[in-house]
């Protein structure tokens, strides 16, 4: 499965989102100022790792201030 693309709205938290996403076993890598990959290693397919990503995301969001972060298509 490819990795997929995160675009994150404050730069200072790619590095935190890389690192939550790694502990929660998604190898991940900063990309860029503003974005990074992932890779959802025990998701059936490309779906499954969407939906469960976006739930990942949004729990993450929820833990920082005026933080967004979504899926790039």
């Amino acid at each position: 499965m490819s990795a997929l693309s995160v675009h994150v709205n404050r730069t200072e938290l790619v590095d935190d989102l890389v690192s939550s996403l790694r502990r929660s076993g998604c190898p991940a890598r900063r990309t860029g100022p503003w974005s990074c990959t992932v890779r959802h290693a025990t998701a059936v397919d490309e779906w499954e790792a969407r939906v469960e990503l976006v739930f990942f995301l949004r729990a993450w969001q929820a833990r920082h201030d005026r933080a967004h972060a979504s899926l790039v298509a």
